[in-house]
């Protein structure tokens, strides 16, 4: 909210803008994207690395699928080509871990589906406003939201403790904690300007699976950070899984967004 302030002092048209934008849609995603974060968090805390990051291949078939359920479209006959791939490949891993973490595994899958469903809200929003005016409205409702829910007390919200809060993530001290929020403020407003733009040029399910290519960087940071093994045998199903992400990515062409003026 902060970066966005600025750039509203600099630019008072962002903030007319904002105080014009109908709060009916934001309000919508931004809570929904307040619980899909609280999800993965809650997921990459308890969950081995690996597991989430292979789980949040599965977007662009959630992408596919709302897509089909709340506008009907569909994705291009090749592109389910790419799309079974991903289906495949997630179903093998799932079947890997189903003995070790039996129905928590529902949760990750349940994140990635309430985030894609945010992202495809994202694109009608991007075709109403600017993309600076979107990011500021969600984050200050997300706010009031996780402002709101530190004041109940995870004992009142009945989570789950963290398996996490006992191992000392920052040994070099406070300096290091503020640098590692500032460094996730930034990222998370980069990454939901470029999700933002990118749903201006491509589908939903573009945007889906490009945006898991970022992902193998999650299993890599789990395996040099927390210590957790690359599991092998995880690694053909991994693959199988991109060569259907990339595939879907560039065949999927039948409903590319029309042009428009990026802000």
């Amino acid at each position: 909210m902060a970066i966005g302030l600025v750039l509203g002092w600099h630019d008072r048209r962002l903030f007319r803008e904002v105080w014009r934008s109908p709060l009916q849609l934001h309000l919508a995603r931004s809570a929904l994207h307040a619980m899909g974060a609280i999800t993965v968090v809650w997921s990459v805390a308890n969950l081995p690395l690996g597991l989430v990051a292979s789980i949040e291949f599965s977007g662009p078939l959630f992408a596919a699928a709302l897509g089909a359920i709340a506008f009907g479209t569909r994705p291009a006959r090749f592109a389910w080509v790419g799309l079974g791939l991903i289906f495949a490949g997630a179903a093998a891993i799932v079947n890997q871990y189903m003995d070790v973490v039996g129905l928590a595994i529902i949760i990750p899958f349940s994140g990635v589906a309430i985030l894609t469903c945010t992202n495809i809200m994202l694109g009608l929003l991007s075709e109403r406003q600017s993309t600076h005016s979107i990011l500021l409205l969600m984050n200050m409702i997300q706010l009031v939201i996780f402002m709101t829910l530190s004041l109940l007390g995870a004992d009142t919200l009945r989570l789950p403790p963290s398996s996490l809060t006992t191992t000392a993530l920052f040994t070099d001290g406070t300096a290091t904690l503020l640098l590692a929020v500032v460094l996730m403020a930034v990222s998370g407003y980069m990454t939901q300007a470029s999700l933002s733009q990118a749903t201006r040029h491509g589908t939903a399910v573009q945007v889906a699976a490009l945006d898991t290519l970022r992902i193998p960087a999650l299993a890599v940071a789990g395996a040099l950070l927390f210590g957790e093994p690359l599991n092998q045998s995880l690694l053909i199903p991994s693959a199988i899984i991109m060569c259907g992400a990339i595939l879907t990515t560039y065949l999927d062409r039948s409903k590319r967004g029309s042009t428009r003026t990026t802000r």
